[in-house]
């Protein structure tokens, strides 16, 4: 199996040096920096269009999941167009409480609002068809972690053979992830994404919409 692998940098955190100390070792991986932050999405968007193969995956680099559990998966792509994993449904996934309460609120509303029929949205591990990817993301426009739900909205309109499994987390107790911050960042992108994809858009006034991309479009 031959490898492409692409680390999407944001910011100065560190990263860059592990990563060029891997591509002495490794050739086939590269990396892409932004030296501001802009976004998770944007992160990703800025890289997917170097994806090469016939699927791609997406990951997270906090190593949450296996990687060998996501290899497995790989089997199932002769019969699917995407595999999803969730996180929450796994047997020996370790989430905190107070997570698992403020991701499932969101996932109610994700499927109430926007009809995607996905457990869990927000994990960031995917396999997708490498074309059926750039073309959603010729759509996505939300830059911070909530892309994943624009993605999926989008892929949902190419009409991909989808298979949902679980898989088990890891929860990193050092994990800087504010509970708070994203809960109140997904809700209000939620909000945003919904009436953008509505006929009420048109009525939604400029500083409205400055104010979301000033103050949410990165979280």
């Amino acid at each position: 199996m031959n490898w492409n692998v692409i680390v999407s940098i944001d910011g100065n955190d560190g990263t860059e040096g592990i990563v060029k100390g891997m591509m002495r070792e490794y050739s086939f991986i590269s990396y892409d920096k932004n030296h501001v932050r802009g976004g998770k999405g944007w992160a990703i968007k800025r890289v997917v269009n170097r994806a090469s193969g016939e699927f791609t995956i997406l990951m997270d680099a906090d190593g949450s999941i296996s990687f060998s559990d996501i290899i497995k998966a790989m089997n199932m792509t002769e019969s699917y167009d995407v595999i999803i994993f969730d996180r929450y449904s796994g047997n020996k996934s370790e989430i905190p409480l107070i997570r698992r309460i403020s991701s499932r609120g969101l996932n109610i509303l994700v499927k109430v609002l926007l009809g995607i029929k996905v457990n869990d949205t927000q994990c960031g591990y995917k396999i997708i068809r490498t074309y059926m990817l750039k073309e959603a993301f010729t759509e996505v426009a939300v830059t911070n972690a909530f892309f994943d739900v624009d993605l999926l909205y989008h892929l949902n309109n190419i009409k991909p053979r989808i298979n949902i499994i679980k898989i088990d987390y890891r929860h990193d107790g050092n994990c800087k992830f504010n509970v708070f911050s994203s809960t109140v960042g997904h809700g209000i992108s939620l909000m945003a994404f919904r009436l953008r994809h509505s006929r009420f858009y048109k009525y939604v006034p400029d500083w409205a919409r400055e104010l979301y991309s000033r103050k949410f479009k990165w979280i």
